[in-house]
């Protein structure tokens, strides 16, 4: 008999960034209940049924919960206040360097938006400041791709996908320079910050401008 998940993204996700010993072994405990919440006698599998389905942003709200390190490490870019810089008066210099109005609010502009905020124009995505204020900045899934999916999956992992399910099932992206989906989106000649002798040196921008890439995820009932 074949056995499929039930339990969709849980409540856990709303978790604060600073979590106690006591916080970290519920979510332990969810995981666990989580992992054995599933029903024999489907005919279809588990990753079957993902397929059907379409990945949509959660926000990294969400995405913090089991990657705190990573989160710790981003807060600190410049990804991470990437909303500001439309804001008036912000980045003045460079904004009259390329012919834009410093004084001008282009936290509404479409053209500028795309690339400032996560998921915009898409399901689940940055649709305003007013609506959707979590889903401002530069976040986790403009790189990785929206993880709804990717969310569910974890819930039971131990040894149940593969690294390529993620990725073609889940809709998981891992960026490098031969899948530079940094110059795909965003650094490129829409951008009126980007010269048309621009070379973007993914691996630079990598150790520089995204987040540490050698830390771990925070201690869950599972091996990645």
């Amino acid at each position: 008999m074949k056995k499929i998940i039930i339990s969709m993204i849980p409540l856990f996700f709303l978790c604060s960034a600073s979590m106690s010993m006591a916080e970290k072994s519920d979510i332990k405990k969810h995981w666990a209940s989580a992992e054995s919440s599933v029903i024999a006698g489907d005919e279809q599998s588990a990753l079957e049924q993902l397929k059907a389905k379409m990945p949509t942003y959660i926000g990294i709200d969400n995405c913090k919960v089991c990657h705190m390190p990573h989160f710790d490490s981003w807060v600190t870019t410049r990804m991470s206040k990437a909303f500001d810089l439309l804001k008036p008066g912000v980045r003045t210099k460079a904004k009259r360097e390329v012919g834009l109005d410093p004084n001008r609010d282009y936290t509404k502009a479409p053209e500028c938006i795309h690339c400032h905020t996560t998921g915009y124009g898409k399901p689940g995505g940055f649709v305003s400041v007013e609506k959707t204020p979590e889903m401002i900045d530069v976040q986790c899934e403009m790189c990785h791709g929206p993880g709804s999916l990717y969310a569910e999956m974890m819930l039971k992992k131990r040894g149940t996908y593969t690294r390529n399910d993620f990725m073609k099932v889940g809709g998981m992206t891992m960026p490098s320079a031969d899948n530079n989906v940094c110059t795909q989106q965003c650094h490129n000649q829409n951008s009126p910050f980007i010269s048309s002798g621009f070379e973007f040196k993914f691996e630079d921008r990598k150790a520089s401008g995204t987040h540490r890439h050698d830390i771990k995820y925070i201690d869950m009932p599972f091996d990645w």
